[in-house]
């Protein structure tokens, strides 16, 4: 490798350990606001559970059969549903939130990056193609109703079992908190901002270039992933592509990281060589 390739390398590990610093701050300011949504639902579900305390009376217990234990947690599907819905509005907006910052981040990240060149532009959030990636996703409601699906499996999986195994209206009521505390406040709520924020930061990034490329300044791009085992084959072959031009389609069939919550991943850009 010529020492020009090692430098560029180099500087590509530099600007992915920024990057990643920068998402990690992001991570935390937004995790206690989506944490907070969930709290929201916990209150509700355990409400609902108070007015469903004959589910766990003795009395009750001895009429259960395959059908009436159905029939139960068909009604808990529709207590769920509801406040699902309730507590939508707030969900989108602690995502919205995160989005917004990253894409903001983002794109001051690789303004104060390229500063090396006289760079006209003066991306903000009304730059057009900022309010077209807004409109599609400004914690999109798809998305949100898929996060409140999989926390309604949790919460379902759970009341069957108190009932499968005659748990009392306090034991399930302490059991319930714990999954919204841990799991779900906790774990998920950091998921869900690790990504929101990652993926909005990358978008800014790319926002930032495209504004760019508006002005007349040719940019291009390149995949980096993490260096390490957990590497996936299909993002290492991402990367040995090398600089591409804006918007291209990659071997795995993506056109930017992170493809999930688990990936890494992450793109740079520098403006194209004279050549």
């Amino acid at each position: 490798m010529i020492l020009s390739e090692a430098a560029e390398r180099l500087q590509a590990r530099a600007i992915g350990a920024l990057k990643q610093r920068q998402k990690d701050r992001l991570a935390a300011k937004h995790r206690p606001r989506i944490a907070a949504a969930f709290r929201s639902q916990k209150r509700q579900v355990l409400a609902a559970l108070a007015q469903q305390r004959y589910l766990f009376t003795e009395s009750y217990r001895r009429m259960l059969t395959e059908e009436t234990t159905q029939l139960t947690l068909q009604q808990w599907d529709r207590i769920w549903d509801e406040i699902a819905g309730n507590t939508l509005p707030e969900m989108q907006r602690a995502v919205f939130s995160a989005e917004v910052d990253g894409v903001v981040a983002g794109a001051d990240q690789l303004k104060k990056q390229i500063g090396l060149f006289d760079a006209k532009s003066s991306f903000n959030l009304a730059n057009p193609r900022a309010v077209a990636y807004f409109q599609r996703t400004g914690g999109n409601v798809d998305y949100i109703k898929g996060i409140n699906r999989t926390t309604g499996k949790s919460l379902k999986r759970m009341i069957g079992t108190a009932i499968d195994e005659g748990w009392s209206y306090t034991s399930t009521s302490r059991e319930i908190q714990k999954l919204f505390d841990g799991p779900i406040s906790r774990d998920r709520a950091q998921g869900i901002a690790v990504f929101e924020t990652g993926k909005a930061y990358e978008k800014g990034n790319e926002l930032f270039a495209r504004s760019l490329e508006d002005d007349g300044v040719t940019m291009e791009e390149m995949w980096m992933t993490s260096h390490d085992s957990k590497v996936r084959p299909e993002h290492a072959a991402n990367e040995a592509e090398g600089w591409v031009p804006m918007g291209h389609v990659y071997s795995s069939g993506d056109t930017e990281p992170p493809t999930d919550p688990g990936c890494r991943c992450y793109k740079i850009y520098r403006q194209a060589p004279a050549n």
